[in-house]
């Protein structure tokens, strides 16, 4: 567990003020370092805040994000939080409840999604054209599709901006096709260069930072939870029907 003083933190994000007794007083304090903290999530516009099941100590759900703050406002903890009682991870159920919130509130329009006739299970996965395990996987997607496994896909070219696989990505978005054009880009081959305006790349991309995305692919399933990497169709399919 990663403790953090909030005069470190505000070394780094603004300049650090002295946080009053007063509970009010606090509470705008916090504000103050949580705003501060959102810039480094350039997907998230806001954060929530509720009591934890730790005395002394506040939940902040940033997107899928979860850390905690001290009612104090003195110390930022990043970490996990046990209930030992009970077997459970207190902090993770938190966040497959923001995943969820997010994944709901996504505009399905902005994705590229392969369809199976008959869905049981919904994903959403952050790609990179140019990975291998990525392509691996879009390379079985009709094997994905008959298992019922409906797949909807966001840009993630873990290279950043105005590189060679953001642009990728940006032309597959604007190709009057985009599933043939991810379809061939997913082989390597060429498709041209095409811009537009209405491409989600950056916000999906953003989006990647909400979700502490750090490779591709990064599978985020139908009850919140997160898969990272490469699974073949029927340990996929395994995983995805697991109870809990």
């Amino acid at each position: 567990m990663q403790i953090i003083p909030v005069l470190t933190l505000s070394i780094l994000l603004f300049s650090s003020t002295v946080l009053s007794n007063d509970h009010e007083d606090s509470l705008k304090e916090i504000d103050m370092v949580l705003q501060a903290l959102l810039e480094l999530f350039p997907g998230a516009t806001d954060y929530t805040l509720d009591d934890s099941v730790v005395d002394g100590l506040y939940a902040v759900s940033i997107g899928s994000e979860v850390i905690y703050v001290s009612k104090d406002g003195k110390f930022l903890i990043r970490g996990e939080i046990y209930d030992l009682q009970n077997s459970v991870n207190v902090t993770e159920e938190k966040r497959i409840l923001g995943r969820l919130d997010v994944m709901q509130s996504l505009d399905e329009e902005t994705m590229i999604i392969y369809e199976p006739e008959k869905a049981k299970h919904t994903i959403t996965i952050f790609t990179d054209i140019d990975c291998g395990y990525c392509r691996k996987f879009h390379q079985q997607i009709r094997e994905y599709l008959d298992l019922g496994i409906r797949v909807r896909y966001l840009s993630f070219p873990r290279t950043g901006p105005d590189t060679e696989s953001w642009e990728k990505a940006q032309a597959v978005w604007c190709s009057k096709n985009r599933q043939d054009s991810l379809n061939l880009a997913k082989q390597g081959k060429k498709i041209g260069s095409v811009s537009c305006l209405d491409s989600p790349v950056e916000k999906h991309y953003n989006l990647g930072s909400v979700f502490n995305i750090s490779g591709t692919p990064t599978i985020v399933t139908d009850k919140g939870k997160v898969i990272v990497g490469y699974l073949p169709p029927e340990s996929l399919l395994f995983r995805l029907s697991e109870k809990g």
